[in-house]
């Protein structure tokens, strides 16, 4: 008898526009997304949702990354968050904003810390991680190891050294790499450069990586079409630190769910039963502690 498929959604997003402030979502939208025309996501995306469009892979737990960037207190968006986790089950890890740049960053970490799904950091940075080296990160950076916190890392192949200086640096920090590094072109060169980012970054023990977002970008994507980036990304890290995420609603804008859970089966069909259990699902619940 072959084993119930369950499916860990280690990066989605949920909004409600009425409780939060979302600037890129109800001001004008973000020019040069590369998700490009995303007006038909302009709209509440809620764990009601999220289950609905999960049901048909059999979503069982999922981890939620901040998305509410009109938000001066980020801690508004966890409260809202746990509220739905402790009336839903969902999300069961919440990634939330931090500047760990900032003089308050500890102080910040202590407030969220007081919601019980928190467990780390994204920041996101659409002009450069320059700061992976800047010894106020470093500082908010080391806040963040000392309460065992991830970083949920955004980076892409440029940054890759910085971001293995920091994972070295910091040794019992816990970083997860988002969307494959995010590649953004899909050329030979930039492919070559990418795969050697990738694996420099995953000599590092204390990184992991998850395989999402790549609709972003490839708008059409096929299976064969992301087949290389998600292949390289296992090869580099292994199953045990490599995780599925569906970047939901964004990549919602290019197939839908049950769509892209196929498409990476299909990928990863050659794996044994427990690596693919890794990475559907036992990889996302260790890293994530859910």
């Amino acid at each position: 008898m072959s084993e119930v498929f369950e499916f860990v959604d280690a990066h989605h997003h949920l909004w409600d526009l009425e409780r939060l402030y979302y600037g890129w979502l109800t001001d004008k939208p973000f020019l040069g997304h590369p998700s490009g025309d995303y007006s038909a996501i302009m709209k509440d995306y809620l764990v009601t949702d999220l289950k609905r469009d999960g049901a048909p892979v059999n979503l069982i737990k999922s981890v939620h990354i901040e998305t509410a960037d009109g938000e001066t207190d980020p801690v508004r968006e966890t409260e809202w968050l746990q509220e739905l986790a402790d009336r839903s089950g969902m999300p069961n890890g919440i990634i939330a904003r931090v500047d760990l740049a900032g003089s308050d960053a500890a102080a910040q970490l202590d407030r969220h810390a007081q919601f019980a799904n928190f467990r780390g950091v994204r920041m996101l940075s659409f002009v450069g991680l320059d700061f992976l080296d800047a010894p106020d990160f470093r500082r908010g950076f080391n806040a963040l190891q000392q309460r065992d916190l991830i970083y949920d890392m955004d980076a892409g192949w440029p940054q890759m050294g910085k971001a293995y200086d920091l994972a070295l640096a910091f040794p019992r920090s816990t970083i997860i790499l988002g969307h494959c590094g995010f590649p953004k072109q899909r050329t030979a060169p930039y492919f070559n450069e990418w795969r050697k980012g990738i694996h420099k970054l995953a000599q590092a023990p204390n990184v992991a990586c998850k395989l999402s977002g790549l609709a972003m970008v490839d708008h059409q994507w096929t299976v064969e079409s992301i087949r290389p980036w998600i292949e390289v990304c296992i090869e580099a890290f292994g199953p045990s630190r490599c995780m599925f995420g569906t970047n939901w609603p964004l990549d919602g804008l290019f197939s839908d769910y049950a769509t892209l859970i196929k498409a990476y089966r299909t990928i990863v069909s050659g794996y044994t039963a427990e690596e693919q259990r890794q990475l559907f699902r036992t990889t996302a619940e260790g890293w994530y502690r859910i």
